[in-house]
């Protein structure tokens, strides 16, 4: 079994576990690593299969007008699968967040065959959705910079081992310089089916990052380490103060499309549920 086909049967895992518990899911896709090329599986890295699921909410829940269901489920080898309700999931997508962008551009997803007419348009027209508040988009890109440089040296539970070793944790880094990569190519009019992928020679220097080294594999120092994720946030912010628009534009073909992929299932949904309650 290829890296491919590993990395889609862990995805259907996770489809089907969340089918277990009760979810209408409607799609999963895969985040992170995988998606940029930036996942390795060694004795000395292990990149985890992490998803994002797309559910339906059942026909009680809008009657009941009950909170959307927002959480994550931790699978027994503690993989993440963040579960969201289409109505939050379309939220992040009109607000921009380059990690539910991301979804919309990954090569692993399993979608839920019933669901797959109704939410096709959402993966076809990606390019579109993600173009719908661009001034918004950079911005995110930015804040997510700042929040991994924020996170480089915290202790959270699960680091505290690393942060104790190194005094930073290597993964924020080279999220950090990825980020920079990214918003480059985005500005200089490169597509998103290829922007979200790292090329050479910047893949073997995220790599060496993720891993508390530096350009030539020999351990990087903690000073040197946040020297250079503040020069990359820094310069994150510059590329974005430079690329935005005066004015704040919104793609409303894109807002349309959105609204319409939503109404669509979520009627088609309702239907579903009352046929099967009054059988």
């Amino acid at each position: 079994m290829n890296r491919e086909e590993k990395i889609m049967q862990r995805v259907q895992e996770h489809y089907d576990y969340l089918q277990s518990l009760g979810y209408e899911v409607v799609c999963v896709c895969l985040q992170g690593s995988q998606n940029y090329g930036l996942d390795e599986y060694s004795d000395e890295y292990m990149s985890d299969i992490d998803t994002k699921a797309i559910v339906l909410p059942p026909l009680d829940d809008f009657i009941a007008a009950a909170p959307p269901v927002s959480t994550v489920v931790i699978m027994d080898n503690n993989e993440h699968a963040e579960v969201k309700d289409i109505r939050v999931m379309f939220e992040m997508f009109r607000k921009a967040n380059i990690s539910y962008i991301e979804l919309l551009f990954t090569e692993f997803k399993i979608i839920n065959p019933e669901w797959e007419p109704y939410i096709r348009d959402l993966f076809d027209y990606r390019a579109s959705i993600a173009a719908y508040h661009r001034n918004q988009f950079l911005r995110c890109i930015a804040g997510m910079a700042m929040e991994k440089r924020k996170a480089l040296c915290h202790p959270y539970p699960n680091l505290i081992e690393k942060i104790e070793k190194y005094g930073y944790d290597g993964k924020q880094l080279h999220h950090c310089v990825r980020l920079y990569n990214f918003i480059t190519r985005f500005v200089n009019g490169e597509s998103l089916d290829t922007c979200y992928k790292v090329k050479a020679p910047m893949h073997y220097i995220l790599m060496n990052y993720k891993k508390q080294k530096d350009v030539y594999g020999d351990e990087l120092s903690k000073e040197r380490a946040i020297e250079i994720c503040d020069y990359y946030v820094a310069e994150i912010g510059k590329i974005k103060d430079a690329a935005l628009t005066e004015e704040e534009v919104l793609d409303k073909d894109a807002e349309k499309l959105l609204s319409r992929i939503l109404l669509n299932i979520i009627k088609a949904k309702m239907i579903k549920d009352l046929e099967v309650n009054h059988d």
